[in-house]
């Protein structure tokens, strides 16, 4: 009851002294929104999540010395598909391509040199060693693998040298290097940098790559990890090789890159649904009210909540993520919500006739209970979003409740006082301000009407038809699938309708995700590596045997590549430990002397031939074998995937490979920056769920709570939350029968279906209280809950399933998806409520706790 009492004062201050609350909340408007010229922009998504998959990403980095640094690569592909591009002059722009990037202070703040580059340094550094090619000796990658530290020329030297060349030097020189019978040190590498289907020793080919390497501040796990400094890097090279001119067409791809345009794809979308969501919002205002007035206080109401939120958010110093281009809709949908029920209701009580103030005070002690209540569970609900990885979920999750709190306090305190003065003002010059509310008569009302006459007729039979359908969404449910895909984050080429769009709004052009597809469909790209680390025991004897096993599991997935010879993309110890024996006379003793079954793997005396492996070769050893100060404490073995293969099927393929290797003694774990991705994404949707769940506890046990304490009847919180329930499995079972993944986007939908679930529900389930409170039989106080507040949750949730569903319309898939998803989710709240909800009520007054409040009329006293 202190809740009742609460919400009389506050009735009373609002209709008594509103010119005060008006003034007040002006100002208050102006210092709160000030925050909002403060929001920073965040970059990609990131889940914080730790897992075995990225510890072991840390340890790779952290322990094998492949690389002396943290870094990621990006890769240029350069084609040239009516020409060769292996030419001199090609190699050439590529060298001066190279030196305009250099010269680039963005890129260059990051660059790594002597880890970047591509088949025009190692042809010019080859032509400055003086060799034929077959024999020749340069570039730091062998250098860092062999160990023998020659320094690599600078670039002017390297264009100099190629310039005094001729073509035909030059394409002896290429032939040389690439023979697939010749031993240049670089060899491997420059067939990494050419098209899969180029024949070794050949001195033509349509296209080749070009690999830049920058230095990171930590280990990059996932795309989202680059910082701001890397990816403006990428963003600054990308444009220089859009510039480049010749016969060439340069392609990029690059972490950095996929933040970017996404960011653009965002502001493009926004550009195009904005207007329609903004219109969907007018229409629905306009059809719902009729009254040119009320619009218009309904959107300064929308403009308020909006300019308060953002304003707090700056203050508070919470960037803005692409997740809240949800925040904007999502409290468009609760604002007209609120604007609703408080209109709808004063309408009622006034009816044209009776003083405006007192109209006002009942239809806000009437719904304010309701108001209030809905912005504590809904608030409940994205909060829950604190228990996720993802710290943008958690953001998310905050800006949401404050958003809410926003909502509440505008359409519940603001709005309310103009309307009163607005009404007095114009009363007292004539005017009439009487007006139906939308669903208490018409086709809107008879349609309405049909949730309450099931619930009179069949409610059992709605119910079990319910719970039957609730079924199916929970067996689907369970067969939803995670992704961790950048493809969802990637604009899609506008359709062709965008093109006759005004040019302020023209989405722009978006090649990323054919560039992708392009080169990881024509090339062996170094950043689509996964790797096994085998930590515990490697020294035991068949350590190695199992590790042979591994790598023929590896070399039989479909995921694997093959190299240009034609053998599979797999490296480990063993593979490294054979080349060293082949150009090291007494390692390869030690090698053949630990193999006691002549199978050529040695299997025991393993820690004295990881110790000649280093003596041999120490920066190879160092790649594939970890050693620390009391022994050998893991190993690594690499594959080269196809970068456009399913995320999860490298994922169960790769698993397939670290299970051959693992034991009891030995752990076997998969990692790579895709499978981090894969695994962080998977951590998120049990998070999802959990967090729902708690919610539904949380929630649950409020609702009792307040229920027993304002209407004697701790079960009508039960009865309320179970149509929730249905709604979010209904959708949950959708998304899966549309085969819409769990993702970063989606994740969040199951929330904000519980959010606008229990509004919806709450307000029916107060109203059929307060019907019941007022003497009217459960049959008339469903049928006036159904048509009356039914109306206004009518409005509502078309005006917000339109909003969100204008979406569909983005350029980014993850966007459409995740706006298709809500408008469902909407949809079945809606349905829930008034049609399910009114067969629940009824049954709880017909066959249990109920039955009291039937037989009285009422549960406790009024306060209305």
């Amino acid at each position: 009851m202190e809740l009742m009492a609460w919400v009389d004062r506050v009735s009373s201050v609002v209709t008594e002294r509103s010119r005060l609350v008006i003034v007040l909340f002006l100002v208050l408007t102006l210092g709160i929104g000030a925050g909002a010229a403060t929001i920073e922009e965040s970059n990609r998504l990131a889940i914080d999540a730790d897992s075995e998959t990225a510890a072991a990403d840390d340890s790779i980095a952290a322990n094998f010395a492949e690389r002396d640094i943290n870094a990621t690569t990006s890769v240029i592909a350069v084609r040239n598909t009516d020409g060769n591009a292996l030419s001199r002059a090609s190699l050439l722009r590529e060298l001066e391509f190279q030196r305009e990037l250099v010269a680039n202070e963005s890129v260059n703040e990051t660059l790594v040199a002597d880890q970047s580059g591509g088949v025009a340094n190692v042809v010019a550094t080859t032509a400055i060693a003086g060799t034929d090619g077959a024999s020749g000796e340069s570039g730091s990658e062998a250098n860092r693998e062999d160990g023998r530290g020659t320094t690599t020329p600078s670039l002017e030297a390297q264009i100099d040298a190629l310039e005094s060349m001729s073509d035909e030097e030059v394409a002896a020189l290429v032939a040389g290097i690439t023979d697939p019978d010749g031993d240049h040190p670089e060899r491997q590498r420059v067939y990494s940098l050419l098209p899969r289907e180029y024949e070794p020793g050949s001195a033509t080919a349509d296209a080749r790559l070009i690999v830049l390497t920058q230095e990171t501040e930590k280990p990059i796990r996932t795309d989202v990890s680059v910082s701001e400094t890397v990816a403006e890097g990428q963003i600054d090279a990308h444009d220089i090789a859009q510039s480049q001119t010749g016969p060439e067409t340069y392609l990029m791809v690059g972490s950095g890159l996929v933040g970017e345009q996404e960011n653009a794809a965002i502001e493009d979308s926004l550009a195009i649904v904005g207007p329609l969501a903004v219109l969907f919002v007018i229409a629905a205002l306009s059809i719902t009210y009729r009254d040119p007035l009320d619009v218009v206080l309904g959107l300064v109401g929308v403009a308020l909540v909006l300019v308060w939120t953002f304003g707090t958010i700056g203050w508070a110093g919470i960037a803005f993520n692409q997740l809240m281009v949800a925040i904007p809709i999502l409290l468009v949908g609760l604002s007209v919500d609120y604007s609703f029920h408080a209109i709808m209701r004063y309408r009622e009580e006034y009816g044209g006739d009776g003083d405006i103030r007192d109209a006002m005070d009942r239809s806000l002690r009437g719904v304010g209970p309701a108001l209030a209540l809905v912005t504590i569970t809904t608030a409940i609900g994205f909060l829950a979003n604190l228990t996720s990885p993802a710290t943008d979920l958690q953001q998310f999750g905050i800006v949401a409740a404050i958003g809410i709190v926003a909502t509440l306090l505008i359409f519940g305190l603001f709005v309310p006082a103009c309307k009163v003065e607005l009404d007095r003002a114009l009363a007292a010059r004539g005017f009439d301000r009487s007006a139906r509310a939308v669903g208490t008569g018409g086709r809107v009302g008879a349609l309405l009407g049909g949730g309450s006459k099931l619930a009179r007729r069949a409610p059992v039979a709605v119910v079990v038809i319910a719970l039957l359908v609730t079924a199916g969404g929970v067996a689907g449910a369970a067969q939803l699938e995670t992704s961790a895909d950048d493809d969802l984050y990637i604009a899609d080429d506008p359709p062709a309708w965008t093109a006759e769009l005004p040019d302020a709004i023209e989405p722009g052009e978006y090649s990323l995700h054919d560039d992708r597809e392009y080169i990881y469909e024509t090339f062996r790209t170094p950043d689509q590596r996964v790797e096994i680390l085998i930590e515990g025991d490697v020294t035991e004897p068949s350590t190695l045997e199992r590790l042979d096993a591994a790598e023929s599991e590896a070399a039989d997935a479909a995921v694997t590549i093959d190299r240009p010879m034609g053998e599979p993309a797999v490296d480990s110890p063993l593979s490294a430990m054979e080349r060293t024996a082949a150009d090291d006379e007494a390692f390869n003793e030690t090698f053949d002397d630990a193999d006691t079954d002549g199978d050529g793997v040695p299997d025991r005396n393993l820690e004295s031939v990881y110790d000649a492996f280093f003596a041999a070769n120490p920066s190879l050893a160092g790649q594939y074998v970890h050693r620390t100060d009391e022994g050998y404490a893991a190993l690594r073995l690499g594959m080269g995937v196809d970068g456009t293969a399913d995320v999860s099927t490298i994922d169960d393929q790769v698993g397939d490979v670290a299970a051959v290797v693992e034991t009891d003694d030995r752990r076997a774990t998969p990692t790579g920056q895709s499978l981090v991705a894969a695994a962080a994404t998977d951590q998120l949707i049990t998070t999802v769920f959990e967090s729902i769940a708690a919610t539904f506890v949380g929630i649950l046990g409020l609702l009792t709570v307040v229920f027993r304490a304002t209407r004697g009847r701790a079960s009508l919180g039960i009865v309320t939350l179970v149509p929730v329930t249905v709604a979010v499995s209904w959708l949950f079972g959708t998304l899966s029968l549309l085969e819409i993944p769990i993702s970063m986007t989606t994740a969040i939908v199951g929330s904000i279906a519980l959010g606008l679930g229990v509004d919806y529900a709450i307000h029916v389930t107060e109203r059929f209280a307060d019907e019941l409170e007022g003497g009217a039989d459960a049959a008339s106080a469903l049928h006036r809950t159904v048509v009356g507040t039914g109306g206004a949750l009518l409005s509502s949730a078309v005006t917000t399933a339109a909003g969100f569903g204008v979406l569909g319309f983005a350029l980014l898939p993850a966007l459409r998806q995740f706006g298709v998803s809500l408008a469902l989710g909407i949809v079945y709240a809606f349905v829930a409520s008034v049609v399910v909800l009114p067969s629940l009520l009824a049954c709880w007054v017909r066959y249990g706790p109920g039955t009291a409040t039937k037989a009285t009329g009422t549960a406790t006293p009024s306060d209305d």
